[in-house]
Formats: structure tokens, sequence, C-alpha cells
């Protein structure tokens, strides 16, 4: 297909269509990009409240940085799904950044995708995600939180070991560890391990390097099949 220029592939009034589609869709994008934040908000407020109150009273247990933990993954995976809506919205505003606006700007530039219009027409009619759910979740975790996770980590260890007094041998570490007596405390320093283990082992699989010249790009997994007419 031949790279046409956006005066003669749009007449004015389809020019005037698309300007307020665009309008559309970046609102919309913007509206998911703020739910991430709330999110992420939820998250950093949830472990700040449990470690203050974990480490501002010596008769509380460990187990509350555990549920904290367990409140913040809740939380990564609802953001993981928002994330996922989200870059639907981006793409396509990309899509249309990339090549029709850059082309407004300078006469000059062809479009970086030819078929452009086809690939957003088509996602019109069958709208579909362009990042698979694991990706969603390993890229919030390693941009966000990681961090959160690593700073419930070491509070956990240090609630264990020194709080509120330091133990003196390995038998009172397990003893502590343990969740009110019905867990022993050496599977909850092995499900600790595995899990944290878990999830630096999916934030590393999920890393993929795109290979579109679109900023977003479409996951093979998740590719739309037209049905054959």
């Amino acid at each position: 297909m031949n790279n046409e220029t956006n005066k003669d592939a749009f007449s004015s009034s389809d020019i005037t269509a698309l300007v307020h589609y665009y309008r559309g869709e970046v609102h919309r994008m913007n509206t998911w990009r703020q739910r991430l934040d709330v999110t992420t908000n939820w998250a950093i407020i949830t472990s700040a409240g449990f470690l203050s109150f974990g480490f501002g009273n010596r008769d509380i247990t460990h187990f509350v940085i555990v549920l904290a933990t367990i409140i913040v993954t809740c939380f990564l995976l609802i953001e993981a799904r928002r994330y996922k809506y989200y870059d639907l919205w981006r793409w396509r505003v990309a899509l249309i950044n990339e090549n029709f606006y850059a082309g407004i700007l300078s006469p000059n530039k062809k479009p970086l995708i030819p078929d452009w219009r086809e690939r957003l027409a088509e996602d019109l009619q069958h709208s579909r995600f362009k990042i698979t759910f694991w990706e969603a979740f390993g890229r919030r975790f390693r941009r966000n939180y990681s961090w959160l996770y690593i700073v419930l980590a070491i509070c956990w260890i240090t609630k264990v070991l020194i709080h509120p007094v330091p133990a003196e041998d390995f038998s009172e570490i397990f003893e502590r560890a343990s969740i009110y007596h019905f867990v022993p405390g050496w599977i909850v320093i092995a499900s600790g391990v595995i899990f944290n283990g878990a999830l630096f082992v999916v934030a590393i699989s999920s890393m993929k390097k795109r290979t579109e010249t679109i900023t977003i790009y479409p996951s093979e997994r998740s590719k739309f099949k037209l049905p054959n007419i």
C-alpha cells in the first residue's frame, strides 16, 4: 500500500470526526491512568498503615506484615487488569499521534505504519487487548510494586529478628516466624521465599522487547483472527 498524506487520505469532515474521536480516546486513556494511580496509592497507604501498627506495639506479631503483603498483592492484581485497559487506549492514541498528527506537523513525513487506518478500523470493530495479563502484571510490578515488596520483606525480617528484642538463636527465629502456632515457622519462611521469588520470576519472564515502530505493540497471544467470509 502506498503512503498517503493526511490531506489526500481524509476529507475535512473526516478530519473533524477523527479529531473528536481522538479527544475521546485521550480522555479514556487519562481516566484509566488515574485509576492506576489510585490503586498504587492504596497499596502505599495500606503498607504504611500496617507497618506503623506492627512496629508501634511490641505485642503485635509479624502476621500484620504478612497480611499487608496479601492486600498489596490484591491491589497489584487489580492494577494489572486496569493497565490492560489503559494500554488499549494508549495504543490507539499512539497510533494516531505517530501516523496522523506527525504528518500534519511535518507534511514531508510519511506514516510510520502505512496501513495504520486499517489497523485502527479493525480494532474499532473488534477491540482486543494489546498486552496479556501477566505482561501487565510484570510491568506494574517492575515499575511500582517491587519496591513495596522489598520494603515489606525487609520489615518482616526485622520484625522477626530484632523486634521487640533480638532473637538469641535459630530456634527462636523459627518460633517467632510461626503464625499463632498454627503454621510452623519454617513453612512461613519457605512460603515467603517462594512467593517473592515467583513474583520476580514473573517480572523477568514477562519482559518483551517492542518490535513494531509504534510505541504500543499487539500481543501475539491475543491476536484477533477475522472469520472467513
